[in-house]
């Protein structure tokens, strides 16, 4: 009996399960696909305007000083004042009193070269007499000789008065005195030029000591150190008793009479700036959080930015420190805006409307088709663009998909 049911019921249940299956396929039901309407996508569109538009370009950049420089010591010596100005982040106006170097030395050497020069106007008077007492030598002498010559024609005549023949005696004929009168103007006549050597000197030695006189003046004026012009204290290395030299700088200075800002633009940007004449005629306004100020675009640098491709305007703020309330300090980093070349035939859409690869989609005949445009600036949600014609529509719509002339309803307004 076991045997029976085991073998039994299994074929029981293969029975009813094929018969249940046959059964199944026999009364099937058949489904009939039921065709879907399409219904196209429906979106807002804008009419295209155009108008002329300035874009404004901006950038970022950092205020810096226009010149840097070290003041350097014209002469040596030892310290004996510092400004208390003369720290890091003090203000000092051109001409006011850095430093003060110890004046002894240059007043000693002042007051030699002073005395140079009283010793050689001696000396130049000195020559100049023994010129006049030579010369008036050299004339007595030259009398003397007028003299003996004259005495020497008329024992001459005599001798001939006499009829007597051959030249007369030497004694006669003075020879002695003409040669002692001839001596004797040679003699001042080497004074002269020896006294007049001695002027030459002493006039060499008194150019001299005039000019150890302006040295010893000057270098008194350079003992008081003094800003060079207005300026801003960037560090000091001198206090006082401190030896100062000629060869190492007593401070450095930032001016403070005009900040620069270099502010880098993109090829794009170039391109919108335009004409650098006529960018010049804008100001550049500067921005940090709620301060304001106004710079002048000075030049553009003849180079480009390795790194960054980009190529910088420089702005011009004129006295960053002193010019009102608000202290544009060095160091600090701002936001720039400037005024490019004037464009026509721009227009404006939403941002919404701007798709990727800069395109936008146009209705025509209720599709829409892809059209590329030039963006010019975007602002607050808004981009101005170049591209399009005016009586355009373009859609404002996002879309899940695009297809190029696909079929679209336009929304209507209440």
């Amino acid at each position: 009996m076991k045997l029976v049911l085991r073998i039994g019921l299994p074929l029981l249940v293969l029975i009813f399960g094929v018969g249940g299956a046959v059964w199944l396929v026999a009364h099937k039901k058949s489904i009939e696909p039921v065709p879907q309407k399409k219904i196209p996508p429906l979106i807002e569109v804008v009419e295209v305007t155009l108008n002329n538009h300035q874009p404004v370009i901006r950038s970022q950049g950092r205020v810096l000083p226009r010149r840097e420089v070290s003041v350097m010591p014209r002469v040596g010596g030892e310290v004996v004042e510092v400004s208390a100005k003369l720290n890091e982040g003090f203000l000092v106006d051109a001409g006011e009193i850095l430093v003060r170097i110890d004046e002894e030395d240059h007043r000693l050497k002042l007051r030699q070269a002073e005395a140079d020069i009283l010793s050689a106007k001696a000396s130049m008077t000195s020559g100049l007499a023994q010129v006049a007492n030579a010369q008036a030598q050299a004339r007595q002498a030259e009398a003397r000789l007028a003299a003996e010559q004259a005495e020497v024609e008329a024992a001459n005549e005599e001798w001939r008065l006499l009829g007597k023949t051959g030249n007369p005696p030497a004694l006669l004929s003075r020879e002695p005195q003409i040669r002692e009168a001839r001596s004797a103007i040679t003699a001042a006549l080497a004074l002269v030029d020896s006294a007049t050597a001695g002027i030459e000197s002493g006039k060499a030695s008194l150019a001299a000591a005039e000019a150890a006189k302006e040295r010893a003046l000057l270098d008194l004026k350079r003992c008081i150190i003094r800003a060079p012009f207005d300026a801003r204290v960037v560090r000091s290395t001198v206090d006082l008793a401190s030896t100062v030299s000629p060869s190492g700088p007593v401070a450095v200075l930032q001016r403070i009479d005009f900040a620069e800002v270099r502010l880098p633009l993109s090829r794009r940007q170039m391109t919108l700036l335009g004409s650098i004449s006529e960018a010049k005629k804008y100001p550049i306004h500067l921005t940090n959080g709620t301060q304001k100020w106004s710079a002048k675009f000075e030049r553009m640098l003849g180079e480009v930015d390795a790194a960054t491709h980009t190529q910088s305007v420089i702005a011009l703020v004129e006295n960053p420190y002193t010019s009102g309330n608000v202290t544009l300090e060095f160091g600090a980093f701002v936001s720039a805006e400037m005024h490019g070349e004037m464009l026509k035939n721009v227009t404006v859409i939403p941002e919404l409307a701007l798709q990727q690869n800069e395109e936008v989609y146009l209705l025509n005949d209720g599709k829409l088709t892809a059209k590329p445009v030039r963006i010019i600036e975007r602002n607050q949600g808004e981009v101005f663009v170049t591209g399009l014609n005016a009586k355009e529509y373009v859609c404002v719509t996002q879309l899940d998909s695009f297809v190029s002339e696909m079929s679209v309803r336009i929304q209507k307004e209440d």
